[in-house]
């Protein structure tokens, strides 16, 4: 009997070992939510291979990156992964043949998760069944539970400018990285710590793009990802990049004057109050009430050009309440933004 696991994750979690070494660095493929053609499918395994032993069963699946065979990894089946990505309790070991097939045969029935060794790099991975948590297998007797093909991306995709920690001034910049081997195109994520972001599943076909940086003293993040002819990632920059836009007459961070964080304050007349932005023509309101099972919005992006809100009548006393406020320039661009704040009504 064969059992069909499809692909019941979006994520791999990478397993980071901190211990130096060389070789390809990888991660596993997600699906893309943007305009871009899907991906060709993936032709998925089909086990006819000989029966677990009495009381056990099989597990069989295939790895690939960049629509090849992912030949030579070692993998293991888990009892348990822990939160730190650790492989714990009983771990039986296998590895990808030349056809990037992995079997387990005759293994004791229960609960598993997949754990993959990249390559000749340090790092291991396991597939998740939602941002953290490892997905769980279940082994059962007389079946050869069958895993969906996983495709993998490698984490070598290397940024050039700006690098890590730079410092630039507001305006027109150049985003350069590496072209790599086989990339048809490449998307790139750009955000600044607090307000709109400028690129997110950008798709550009060369290894560079122009972004206009609003003139706020800010902290940004990019990461590029580069992807085939047929629409799979087959690699990424590791981390996000982290840069700063400096020597500028504003920040990205609107200062929150009150209600401040965990305050209490009277429930009539409750006045939001921030610091104005110089570059700012208008600004947006989100509040809601979070006390109220249904988290109603009293306030949805209300706008307003002032840089303070006052409730004519009263909230309702011992309910907790959560604002944030949004700065638009007159370009219409987000630019900054306060953090998200809580605050309890009381009893006048």
């Amino acid at each position: 009997m064969m059992k069909e696991i499809g692909r019941r994750a979006v994520f791999l979690l990478l397993v980071l070992v901190l211990a130096g070494c060389g070789g390809e660095e990888t991660a596993v493929s997600t699906p893309d939510f943007d305009s871009n053609p899907d991906p060709p499918p993936i032709p998925q395994p089909r086990y006819d291979g000989p029966k677990p032993e009495k009381g056990t069963g099989n597990v069989y699946g295939q790895i690939m990156w960049n629509g090849l065979a992912a030949a030579g990894l070692d993998v293991k089946l888990c009892q348990e992964i822990s939160v730190f990505g650790d492989c714990n309790g009983t771990m039986i070991e296998s590895h990808t043949d030349e056809t990037g097939y992995y079997l387990f045969p005759n293994v004791v029935p229960g609960t598993y998760s997949l754990y993959i060794h990249i390559f000749d790099s340090a790092d291991w991975i396991y597939i998740t069944d939602g941002i953290l948590s490892a997905a769980e297998f279940e082994v059962e007797s007389g079946e050869t539970t069958v895993i969906e093909t996983q495709s993998i991306y490698k984490l070598d995709l290397r940024p050039l400018e700006p690098g890590p920690q730079a410092k630039v001034k507001g305006g027109e910049h150049t985003f350069n990285w590496q072209a790599y081997p086989d990339a048809a195109y490449y998307e790139i994520y750009l955000t600044p710590d607090q307000g709109e972001a400028i690129f997110v599943n950008q798709r550009v076909d060369s290894a560079r793009i122009t972004a206009d940086l609003p003139p706020s003293n800010c902290d940004y993040s990019w990461k590029v990802e580069a992807f085939n002819s047929d629409g799979v990632k087959i690699a990424e920059m590791r981390d996000y990049v982290e840069f700063r836009v400096v020597d500028e007459p504003a920040s990205c961070v609107l200062i929150v004057n009150g209600p401040t964080a965990d305050a209490s304050v009277p429930a009539r007349g409750v006045v939001l109050d921030w610091e104005p932005h110089p570059l700012a023509v208008s600004y947006k309101i989100l509040m809601w009430d979070d006390s109220d099972e249904a988290r109603t919005h009293i306030l949805d992006f209300f706008t307003v050009t002032e840089s303070q809100f006052k409730f004519n009548g009263a909230l309702t006393p011992d309910h907790r309440y959560i604002w944030s406020v949004y700065a638009y320039d007159a370009a219409g661009r987000e630019i900054a933004a306060t953090e998200v704040v809580s605050f309890t009504a009381v009893a006048d």
